[in-house]
């Protein structure tokens, strides 16, 4: 049943919302400052990283941040490619790609690049945040 009360959502609106979402959650990750990176993610949240078991839960992902942030040479940064929004505006879906930098065994900066995806999900105060985190290994970009 429909009713007047109904509101249809703005996926456009939305999707540019989340595409912006992730922009500045790339610059939040630079500073470095690890309660401001996990703000993005929900309490349930689960990182899927590659090799790894699945990280779950707001405080695990605080750990796996902190001990990130805290490697020398550590470095992130992503930009979103494309979203969408479900058409109830609850959920949705980021492609993105990312570079990871950090210092390999001889003290020298590595960078390996990836390609991801992220699942957001609207809370009950109207804010997105990160419910699923996955990526795995992309080539490196030609130069």
């Amino acid at each position: 049943m429909i009713s007047c009360d109904d509101k249809k959502v703005d996926i456009k609106s939305e999707s540019e919302k989340l595409m912006q979402l992730s922009r500045d959650w790339s610059l939040t990750a630079a500073t470095g400052n690890v309660d401001s990176i996990i703000s993005y993610w929900a309490d349930d949240a689960v990182i899927l990283t590659p090799g790894a078991p699945p990280i779950r839960g707001i405080s695990s992902i605080r750990d796996y941040v902190a001990g990130a942030v805290n490697t020398p040479g550590f470095k992130i940064s992503w930009v979103p490619l494309s979203a969408d929004v479900s058409e109830s505006g609850d959920m949705g879906y980021i492609f993105e790609e990312n570079e990871v930098t950090m210092n390999d065994s001889s003290g020298k900066p590595s960078t390996t690049y990836n390609k991801g995806i992220t699942i957001w999900k609207k809370q009950s105060d109207g804010n997105w945040k990160n419910v699923v985190d996955a990526w795995n290994a992309r080539p490196a970009p030609e130069k």
